[in-house]
């Protein structure tokens, strides 16, 4: 790399990068101001420029802020990682290069009076692997539903109809859902039925409904059609019923019916 300064002192000369050739990282350096030589006044025609790359792909580093150590001066890469700056007075600067994703690195350069240099300077990336983000969601309202119909259903208490099952069946409404199982009896007079439980302790008795987890008018609950409904939980005496379900005066069994559209 033209111009910048080798690790071993018998190769460096007036011009070359200081910081290099004594070996030290300079990214901590105490900040030295630029001094006038021989004590001539400054031309303030003096200039730094070039190129920040990636030490190990040699790839420009673009934004990357390019500081004057002890001066207000600063600038940044552009979209091919060069720089420029420029109306400096001849002394020695300390240039600082700042990217995200690579450590901090510093040169000392020394300027002659109207000298213009331009180097390549390397920057190392930071090989730090972060712990890994995990995002997690909140479950919808319908999801949690789902999860507590799954909790019910593997404590072995009643029967539970998915939806899978329910399009297998073939079902139209839920008096052909209910129609068979075992302690479950539907009542039907006039093409009107009503559903009954023949476990309970008070003998058959008709069944609440709670439909969304809201209790729901037994009329025509039956003749429900399934569209729309994604699980069924039926417990057939108030000793299967989970407390969630039961009512103060509860003395049959629950049929409870969740659908998509429930709040």
């Amino acid at each position: 790399m033209p111009g910048i300064a080798q690790r071993d002192p018998r190769h460096c000369s007036r011009l070359l990068i200081v910081g290099l050739c004594l070996g030290i990282g300079m990214g901590r350096g105490a900040p030295a101001s630029a001094q006038a030589q021989g004590g001539r006044p400054h031309t303030h025609t003096a200039a730094i420029g070039g190129q920040v790359v990636d030490l190990q792909t040699r790839l420009p580093v673009l934004g990357a802020t390019v500081n004057l150590i002890g001066t207000r001066l600063q600038t940044a890469t552009d979209s091919v990682g060069r720089f420029t700056q420029t109306s400096l007075g001849a002394g020695t600067y300390i240039l600082e290069v700042r990217a995200i994703g690579y450590g901090v690195t510093s040169w000392v350069l020394r300027l002659s009076e109207g000298e213009v240099v331009d180097y390549v300077f390397e920057v190392t990336p930071i090989d730090v692997q972060l712990d890994p983000i995990v995002v997690e969601a909140q479950p919808s309202y319908f999801q949690r539903r789902m999860q507590e119909f799954e909790e019910r259903r593997h404590a072995g208490r009643g029967i539970f109809i998915t939806h899978e099952d329910i399009e297998a069946s073939g079902a139209a409404t839920m008096t052909d859902v209910l129609r068979g199982l075992p302690g479950v009896r539907l009542n039907c007079r006039s093409g009107i039925c009503n559903v009954q439980m023949t476990r309970s302790a008070h003998g058959v008795c008709n069944a609440d409904w709670v439909v969304d987890g809201a209790p729901a008018s037994m009329s025509s609950t039956p003749h429900m059609p399934v569209v729309g409904i994604v699980a069924v939980e039926i417990y057939r005496n108030p000793s299967e019923v989970p407390a969630e379900f039961l009512k103060s005066d509860s003395q049959c069994g629950v049929i409870a019916i969740w659908t998509k559209s429930g709040p």
